[in-house]
């Protein structure tokens, strides 16, 4: 697996926050609100301009609670009302990796990049990102890609 420090370009994005959600929750917060982002971009007649990204924020010392914001990137931005509400992904410095295979097997690239932050004495904002890359709907649990990000300060 590549690891590297990248520069990041940001992308608006239509996206939900969900507070206080754990591993045990975590697959029920996404379809739940993965399948209201999808809805609402249709009503509006938008589609995705790129990858659909998970962001961790605010998570408490031992990561068994967190607050997620899952968004969907779109070209120009769209009228938004109630929980939907215009983001922007992280602008500046981020370790990044492409890992692949199950998303069950993510905290194997997790770890990696804590590590790799660790050895090169780099501090990370506090706030981790999943872009998924493929469907998981149309590709196989081994060819999954999902790009981890980690903004540093």
């Amino acid at each position: 697996m590549k690891i590297e420090v990248t520069d990041q370009n940001p992308q608006i994005a239509v996206a939900i926050k969900k507070t206080a959600v754990n591993m045990d929750n975590l697959h029920e917060a996404i379809d739940e609100i993965c399948a209201r982002l999808l809805a609402y971009l249709s009503e509006q007649g938008t589609e995705m301009s790129g990858a659909p990204y998970l962001a961790y924020m605010n998570a408490n010392d031992d990561f068994s609670q967190f607050d997620i914001e899952w968004g969907f990137p779109v070209a120009e931005p769209v009228p938004v009302s109630g929980e939907f509400y215009m983001s922007q992904t992280h602008e500046g410095k981020a370790i990044t990796a492409t890992h692949k295979g199950s998303y069950n097997d993510l905290e194997t690239t997790y770890y990696a990049i804590m590590d790799y932050a660790k050895e090169n004495s780099l501090e990370s904002t506090g706030i981790y990102y999943d872009y998924y890359l493929n469907d998981p709907d149309e590709t196989p649990e081994s060819e999954l890609l999902t790009q981890v990000l980690f903004p540093i300060k």
